[in-house]
Order: C-alpha cells, then sequence, then structure tokens
C-alpha cells in the first residue's frame, strides 16, 4: 500500500494543476436548466451543486415527491406540460484501460484496450399530480452493455443490433403519496423500483463523479447485492425539520438482481436509514441498515439460503468560502452466511468498504476537480480486498451538459492466506475514462 500511496500524492499534484488551468479558462455564468427548473421558473443551482449534488432544498424535493418547499399545492399542478415532466439525457464515453496480473511463480499476464461508446440515452419524468400524489421514472431508450466472456451467452451477444450489445432498461420508477404539515414536515410512502434515498444522495444517483465508490459498486459477498441496487418494493419515510427517516422492504437479491418475483416466492429484503442534514449546503451524516435473507418467508425463516446484511456510515461536509468545496466519505460493514450448491459446511464472509473524497467546487460549481480513495474486501479472512484512488475534473462548459475525466487505479488481491495452499495473485488495473454528458 505505501507504493500506492505515493503514486497517489504524484496524481493529486497533477489533477490540482490541471484544475487550476482549466479553471482560469472557465465563463463565469453557466447554469443548469432541467425539467423541474423550467417548472418552476428557478436555476437548477437551487437544487444542485458541483454537477449533481444535492443542497438541503434538492433533498427535500426529491424525498418530497418532486414538489419545491414552499410552493403552494396549486402551482405544482396548475399546468401539465410535458417540458416541465420530462427530460432527456444521454451519456457518452471514450475509455482506456490497462491491467496487469501478478501470480505466484508464474510469468506477468498485460492486457490493454480502448473503447469509444455511446453509453446511454435515457428519459427522466417525474413531478406532481394531485391531491397529494405524484411520480417519478427513469428509462434507458439504450444503454451499452459489455459484451461476456461466457461462450452461452456470445448466441444472443453476436444477433444483438448491430453487433453492438445495448438494451433498454426501467432504471427506476414509483408512484409516491406525500402528506405535509407544514415545508418541514411530511411523511411519504412510495412503491415501485426505487433505491434508498440516502445512498442515492451520497453516490448512488445524484452525483458528481463519473463513477461510484466501490463500497456501493461492489458485490457485499457472493450475491447480487450492492448498496445503490434499485429494487421493486414500498418504502416509506418521515421528514421532521433536518431529520429524515426511511424503512423499506423490497425483492431479495440473494438469487438474481432486481428479480420481479412472482408465485409463492418469499424472498425479501429490508432497509431502515436515519440521517440529519446540518446546513443549507446539504451537508449530512446518515446512517444505513440492511437486511437479506433468502429465501424469507412472511412468517418464518426458510432453511438455508443466503443470509446477509449490511450496515454503516455515510456523510458529507459541503462548505463555502474563498475554497468552496466537500469532503465525502462513507464505512459500511456486512457479514454474508451461505452454504454453497452441494457442500454441508456453511461459509461466512465479513466485509467492509469504504471510501474519502475530496472536492473542490469553483466558478459556482462549474468546474469540480476530486481525489477519493477507496477499498472493499468482500472477504477479510481471504484477502478478497480491492483498493486504490479515484482523481477526476468535473467541467461544465454549457448550461445543460458536462464533461468528466477520470483516473483510477486499484489493486485487487487474492490468494496467498496464511495455511492455504493458494498462491498469490495481484492484479493492478488502470481505467481513463472521459464521459460527455447532457440533460435537456
Amino acid at each position: 500500500m505505501e507504493a500506492f500511496a505515493m503514486k497517489t500524492m504524484k496524481l493529486l499534484a497533477r489533477a490540482a494543476l490541471v484544475a487550476v488551468a482549466a479553471w482560469s479558462l472557465m465563463p463565469a455564468d453557466a447554469h443548469a436548466i432541467t425539467a423541474w427548473a423550467r417548472k418552476y421558473g428557478v436555476s437548477c443551482n437551487v437544487c444542485h451543486v458541483a454537477g449533481y449534488k444535492l443542497t438541503a432544498t434538492g433533498q427535500k424535493f426529491l424525498r418530497g415527491g418532486h414538489r419545491m418547499p414552499g410552493s403552494p399545492a396549486e402551482v405544482d399542478t396548475k399546468s401539465v406540460k410535458l417540458a416541465e415532466y420530462t427530460a432527456i439525457t444521454m451519456k457518452l464515453r471514450s475509455s482506456a484501460t490497462g491491467s496487469k496480473v501478478v501470480e505466484q511463480d508464474k510469468e506477468d499476464v498485460k492486457k490493454s484496450g480502448t473503447s469509444f461508446q455511446a453509453h446511454a440515452l435515457s428519459l427522466y419524468s417525474g413531478g406532481p399530480l394531485d391531491k397529494g400524489f405524484s411520480y417519478f421514472a427513469e428509462y434507458y431508450l439504450s444503454e451499452n452493455e459489455s459484451v461476456s466472456a461466457d461462450p452461452a451467452k456470445l448466441v444472443d451477444e453476436k444477433n444483438s443490433l448491430e453487433g453492438n450489445w445495448a438494451r433498454s432498461k426501467l432504471a427506476e420508477a414509483y408512484l409516491q403519496y406525500h402528506k405535509y404539515w407544514g415545508d418541514d414536515v411530511f411523511w411519504t410512502a412510495r412503491m415501485g423500483r426505487i433505491m434508498s434515498s440516502l445512498v442515492h444522495l451520497h453516490g448512488g444517483g445524484a452525483r458528481l463523479e463519473y463513477s461510484r465508490p466501490l463500497p456501493f459498486n461492489t458485490n457485499a459477498g457472493d450475491n447480487p447485492y450492492k448498496a445503490y441496487n434499485r429494487q421493486y418494493g414500498w418504502a416509506t419515510g418521515l421528514n421532521v425539520k433536518d431529520a429524515f427517516f426511511e424503512a423499506g422492504i423490497v425483492n431479495g437479491t440473494g438469487k438474481v438482481e432486481n428479480a420481479v418475483e412472482l408465485d409463492a416466492d418469499h424472498h425479501k429484503d429490508v432497509f431502515v436509514t436515519a440521517d440529519y442534514t446540518l446546513d443549507d449546503n446539504g451537508s449530512m451524516l446518515g446512517a444505513y441498515w440492511y437486511k437479506g435473507y433468502y429465501p424469507l418467508h412472511w412468517i418464518g425463516k426458510a432453511q438455508g439460503g443466503d443470509r446477509f446484511y449490511q450496515y454503516g456510515l455515510m456523510g458529507n461536509w459541503q462548505f463555502k468560502g474563498p475554497m468552496p468545496g466537500a469532503f465525502v466519505g462513507s464505512v459500511l460493514l456486512g457479514n454474508d452466511r451461505f452454504t454453497p450448491t452441494g457442500k454441508t459446511d456453511e461459509m461466512n464472509h465479513q466485509t467492509l468498504g469504504y471510501y474519502v473524497e475530496a472536492q473542490a467546487h469553483f466558478k459556482d460549481g462549474d468546474i469540480a476537480p476530486y481525489a477519493r480513495w477507496e477499498y472493499f474486501n468482500k472477504d477479510k479472512a481471504n484477502q478478497g480486498e480491492k483498493f486504490g484512488p479515484a482523481l477526476g475534473i468535473n467541467w461544465k462548459p454549457m448550461d445543460h451538459g458536462r464533461f468528466v475525466l477520470e483516473y483510477s487505479r486499484y489493486l485487487t488481491r487474492g490468494g496467498g492466506t496464511p495455511g492455504s495452499a493458494t498462491k498469490k495473485k495481484d492484479t493492478i488495473s488502470h481505467d481513463a475514462t472521459l464521459e460527455l454528458q447532457f440533460m435537456f
């Protein structure tokens, strides 16, 4: 890790030079205008700062049914215009990747590649309906999906349109009800394809960076669960001034990620979160708890299956002044217990993940360099760890879009457990990606 730390310091210095140079070239007044900004006649900076990070107003807007705090109900639904409820977004990516596998008693294996892709074209639609109801949906008209090396899947991949393995996807969709007692106290419930709003606020959805942090974007054990997963189910929340509490029950992720479960399938997961907003900038501290049992019966627990849980803290501190910016981070711990097929002994994997990130928000957030150190270990007893830095810069050269340039370097360790016959095998991976995105 010492060598990785030294290389990280060098990369941070280079990123700082790039940030200063880009800042000097930036225009002074760039503000995004999207569907909800058009509806309420405000700048997107009311709810967002530095890319798509949410302010305190934006947090309440998201959680309260996409209703602007303080606006009369008749303003929310006085007109139904498509431009005020729908936005279109596109993501284009150029990437260069490389990897080196270092295995005991073998020669190093090196690989590299480049890629250009139209990653996604999607629609966002949502807003207030009437009588306390609202909706939200994010639908990918096309999303590029990587080609698998599994021969069983190659038949479908070869038949994919124009040789590009793309898919349409319903990322998120729910109907929501909210009851307000003033602007600071409200109760909400939603049903559909959802994700925890706390995870959404800390990098699962609205984020400055190109990539999600490793603790959110890595399987927590030997099942498809990831902290940022969007799943089918119910969630309810209560907002009291600056505190928000949420609980949900969703389809289980023990077998198939985001499965639509039918008939007598009782696999369900539950989550509970609590957070407190510290200031108007959106600084926040929250606690997260997720428990998955599959199979899980409504009355009693079924035997066997993959039983797992994850819990931890998430927080961010956004500050203004001569050097505005933010510090963001989280720590997640977990446990995954399962009995492999054909075995009788239960496996028990303990997981640990964390990340810390520093951001600078120059020119009202129109240029925002960031540096992140992240770590995830899916099996602490077997050195199943992956860690390293991610450095990037977010630039908004126009009102309706942004560019994000990010470089990451990770070390993945495998094998080499004391007392084990497994040989040590490490993988060093590099990724440099430029993402161009617009939303209108």
